[in-house]
């Protein structure tokens, strides 16, 4: 009878701590995140805005606000660079492409100088090529990459003053000639293998290149265009070193490292936005945290222009989408607002009890190995 009455006791504290530990997983509603972001919308007159939030195991908050809903896309301007540079990656990866072989490799018509760059080079803007990112020939929609590519190989030396990995000069030239780079090894035209490579195994059905205009000169560093979930899909694999929520390996964890790694180091900075911060350090495609000194605890981000903020913060394993489709370009009050809603979201989760309430696939990540 004793150890009967001990089962049952032990079942009903059992009982107890988990439907404490359900209440309190439950408890993160990251309100003063939320309370920030409306802010911004005010601040900005904006019509509407879109929150994601997550870990390995799924989504901790989805939110739209104003006229925003689970189907709207917005261009997403710089954030653009992080799918970007995630492809460059898989094809590494996969032995097309290595990062560090001069570009003549790949494209014989870049010669001299010009043909030393490396893809690696050109996707953490320290190739030689800068401050460029309004250049008219990244935004021709009467030519395709390749022709666009091949006028810069010919007629566009490198910037005044640069040299081949002299320097950090943000900017989207180096990536528009990197993404023909992935045309080229990838057999096939670069909207087409993205959505193949990555949009399929990862579900993703609206993000494509065509978020400024319709073309096939697609915009390698900033032109494409998103759902909320769909970015944030891309964000848990990474998150989840490489597998996706339906328990696809996508990349290896290996591959996933490389976006961890600052590729700045002590590089003049010869150009960067404003908003870069005082140490720049940049990877694949991606801003890192300049106060997170070991690479596995990296934080990178991908701001956009027009507001678009996706980030992945690898020590906690979490990732995160500010979406916003602003006009009046990024400034310090909307960085200050987003550095604030990080803050507040790191807090809340290292205070313990965040837990997924919907996963993207219905798998939690959790649920398999890596």
């Amino acid at each position: 009878m004793l150890a009967f009455i001990s089962r049952v006791f032990a079942f009903v504290l059992l009982s107890s701590l988990v439907a404490y530990t359900v209440a309190k997983a439950q408890a993160c509603q990251f309100n003063d995140a939320r309370q920030r972001f409306t802010q911004l919308l005010q601040q900005r007159n904006l019509p509407g805005g879109a929150l994601l939030i997550g870990d390995r195991q799924g989504i901790l908050l989805e939110s739209y606000l104003g006229s925003f809903t689970n189907s709207t896309v917005v261009p997403i301007a710089s954030a653009t660079k992080l799918l970007s540079g995630v492809r460059m990656l898989q094809l590494s990866e996969t032995g097309a492409l290595n990062l560090d072989a001069p570009v003549s490799n790949y494209l014989p018509q870049f010669t001299g100088t010009k043909g030393t760059m490396t893809v690696r080079q050109m996707f953490s803007h320290t190739s030689g090529y800068g401050d460029d990112s309004g250049s008219a020939i990244l935004f021709d929609s009467s030519i395709t990459l390749a022709q666009a590519v091949d006028q810069i190989a010919c007629c566009r030396p490198l910037t005044a003053g640069y040299s081949v990995g002299g320097q950090f000069s943000y900017g989207g030239v180096s990536m528009h000639i990197a993404g023909r780079v992935a045309e080229v090894v990838g057999g096939g035209d670069w909207q087409a293998q993205w959505q193949a490579a990555l949009g399929q195994p990862l579900g993703i059905t609206t993000i494509n290149w065509q978020g400024l205009e319709t073309t096939q000169n697609y915009g390698i560093a900033g032109s494409a265009q998103s759902s909320l979930r769909d970015y944030g899909r891309l964000l848990h694999m990474l998150a989840n070193q490489g597998r996706s929520a339906n328990n696809v390996r996508v990349l290896k964890p290996s591959t996933v490292a490389v976006l961890q790694q600052d590729r700045v180091g002590n590089l003049p900075i010869a150009y960067a936005p404003v908003n870069a911060g005082t140490v720049v350090k940049y990877s694949v495609g991606g801003w890192l945290d300049a106060n997170r000194l070991e690479p596995e605890d990296a934080f990178i981000h991908s701001l956009g222009a027009f507001g678009f903020f996706p980030w992945v913060d690898f020590e906690r394993e979490t990732f995160g989408v500010f979406m916003i489709r602003g006009t009046a370009g990024v400034n310090n009050t909307a960085v200050a607002i987003y550095n604030a809603m990080l803050s507040n979201i790191a807090a809340e989760i290292d205070a313990g009890g965040c837990a997924a309430v919907e996963s993207f696939e219905g798998i939690f990540a959790g649920d398999f190995e890596r």
